[in-house]
């Protein structure tokens, strides 16, 4: 089973955008899904509709208390159906949900030393339960983003399709770098520009240029296809549904390359789910 971080050292990165997508078209698939949010603005919780209730355990407790305490089932809350249309029912979608309480894990974890290792051993029970984990980490090097770097296996950096976008992306991969050694047999399956901008036929030169920088930087191997800038993805989020099911479909391209490539990875049940 997959375990999926989607990495960027920049807001406004398209992170939390690809993770929820990428879930949401899993779960539409048949695949049950896990998220993780790993970043204590939350964002991740809010677009799922998750209104936490008092005392729910969230991944603060995951990270900060033992499973003699606290098993990591007991912090997951199942994604509810949408309640305007268009209705979606959501049945294979969970989350571990975070507040912004979760920036004290950041102590937790400094002080314990093993900031890389402490989220996939708590996460080891539930690899049995979910066809895929997908973790959003905050957008910093914090012993957070750490933590969701060493719990995946496969590594996905969104980056905006702009000159900060190319600053974010030198930094995350510099980032994986500098851990790697201790990941053996981690992947990073691949960078995807975000809120590309096109006019008519063309990108704008901006666009264009910045893309180009990104596969200079990561290697043209590496580069998969753009999330074209749509006002289409903010109305998903709102709405807590998915391109498609709004009738754009061809703006999820790219999330089905990033399938394509998670394909093997998954068990042989669910790829056979996988008709793209």
């Amino acid at each position: 089973m997959p375990i999926i971080s989607t990495l960027g050292l920049a807001g406004g990165q398209g992170k939390t955008t690809v993770a929820l997508m990428l879930g949401r078209y899993l779960g539409r698939l048949g695949i049950p899904v896990l998220f993780i949010d790993a970043d204590p603005q939350s964002s991740l919780t809010a677009f799922l509709g998750i209104d936490l209730q008092q005392n729910q355990p969230t991944l603060l407790e995951v990270i900060t208390l033992s499973d003699s305490k606290l098993s990591a089932v007991d912090a997951i809350v199942q994604v509810p159906p949408t309640t305007e249309k268009p209705i979606v029912d959501n049945s294979n979608l969970f989350l571990i949900p975070a507040d912004d309480g979760l920036e004290a894990a950041n102590y937790k974890l400094a002080a314990g030393g093993m900031s890389l290792f402490a989220l996939r051993q708590r996460l080891e029970p539930l690899e049995r339960e979910f066809g895929a984990i997908i973790i959003d980490p905050p957008p910093e090097r914090s012993h957070l983003a750490q933590t969701a770097l060493g719990a995946a296996d496969k590594w996905l950096i969104p980056a905006e399709a702009s000159t900060k976008g190319v600053q974010s992306l030198v930094r995350t991969l510099a980032l994986i770098e500098e851990f790697k050694s201790a990941l053996p047999g981690r992947e990073l399956l691949g960078v995807v520009p975000f809120r590309a901008k096109w006019v008519g036929r063309q990108p704008t030169k901006i666009t264009s240029s910045s893309i180009e920088a990104m596969s200079t930087v990561a290697g043209a191997d590496l580069m998969l296809s753009h999330i074209l800038e749509s006002d289409v993805f903010k109305q998903a989020i709102d709405k807590q549904v998915s391109p498609t099911d709004l009738g754009a479909g061809h703006l999820e391209y790219p999330i089905e390359q990033i399938i394509q490539k998670l394909k093997l990875s998954l068990a042989p049940k669910y790829q056979k789910l996988i008709k793209l």
